[in-house]
């Protein structure tokens, strides 16, 4: 049998220990690192006793199992709802306002020590938005929850008094940023539903009573204007039309007067035959002198060029006349 030489035994050894020495290395690089990711925070413990948060992601290290381990928090956004109660506004009307709540966890090392798992926050943040919720009642009365929001405060109003009572009080001993607060409904006991009703109508007639009002204070307001705007137009016409009038007439008196000046015989008989249409029409019986002007020309023979001349008087009289109108 062939001898193993010494230098071959020595290269054997230094392989083995190289070998034991890396695969301790990398047993130790896997006791002493971690991964965190971007959802959650990580709590280096060391013998129990948390010594630092970890929010950034990436590798990390730490000391071996068991002088440090780490514990994950999620610090995802998470939902819950407070249990239903009844509590009393300002105004003593007992309601029920179910508040939802959104929330995280932002200081690991205060809420592991206070907490320490999500189910204890979830109870602690119920009782805290609770106590916010009624706080946030007893300061407003029931008409500010189901009233106008032009007249009392709007539902995000109250949701954000609720949001701002809780939210410190859930930073400084919880570890938790809370995020928002919601009001899902308004609900009443059985006893308070029927009063709440009548009430709510007498407030829905009283705004329906003032808007009626207001409506009819604007229509009044619109129909003066108008009456007002139908007053100027009015006047305009009239004054335009009295001022044609005033220029037909003079217009009309220059024309006649023409007329006149070149046949006065002939505008006289004109005139005469309209004082004639103004007293006589087809209903009328007239016994009336026919020497006077102008009823002399009734007594002119058709086709006769020369009517009997009018009984010249001294002084102008009215022509006697008797009228009989048969006009019903």
């Amino acid at each position: 049998m062939s001898e193993i030489s010494p230098v071959s035994i020595s290269r054997t050894v230094t392989l083995r220990l190289v070998s034991i020495a890396a695969a301790a290395l990398l047993v130790l690089a896997f006791a002493c690192c971690f991964l965190v990711n971007e959802a959650e925070h990580v709590l280096v413990m060391r013998f129990g006793k948390p010594m630092r948060a970890i929010e950034q992601p990436g590798l990390h290290f730490r000391l071996p199992v068991p002088l440090e381990h780490i514990v994950r928090i999620d610090k995802r956004l998470q939902h819950a709802e407070i249990r239903l109660s009844e509590t009393l506004t300002r105004d003593q009307r007992n309601v029920i306002v179910p508040v939802f709540f959104t929330w995280r966890v932002q200081e690991a090392l205060i809420f592991h020590t206070s907490v320490r798992d999500f189910e204890p926050a979830r109870q602690k943040l119920d009782a805290l938005i609770t106590s916010a919720r009624n706080t946030m009642l007893g300061r407003h009365d029931f008409a500010d929850l189901v009233g106008d929001e032009r007249i009392g405060a709007s539902i995000p109003a109250l949701e954000k008094e609720i949001l701002t009572l809780a939210a410190a009080d859930a930073a400084q001993q919880l570890g938790i940023e809370l995020i928002t607060t919601g009001i899902t409904q308004i609900q009443l006991p059985e006893a308070n539903t029927e009063s709440v009703f009548r009430r709510m109508r007498s407030e829905r007639k009283r705004e329906a009573t003032q808007y009626r009002a207001e409506g009819r204070a604007k229509a009044a307001e619109m129909k003066a204007e108008t009456d007002k705007q139908a007053t100027f137009l009015i006047a305009d016409a009239k004054r335009e039309a009295e001022e044609l009038r005033g220029k037909a007439e003079a217009e009309a008196a220059a024309v006649y007067a023409t007329a006149h000046g070149k046949d006065p015989a002939f505008y006289r008989f004109l005139r005469e035959l309209q004082s004639l249409r103004t007293v006589v029409d087809k209903n009328t019986t007239v016994v009336l002198d026919t020497s006077v002007a102008p009823f002399h020309w009734l007594k002119a023979k058709e086709g006769d060029g020369n009517p009997v001349k009018p009984i010249e008087m001294s002084a102008p009289s009215a022509p006697t006349a008797i009228i009989i109108d048969r006009n019903p």
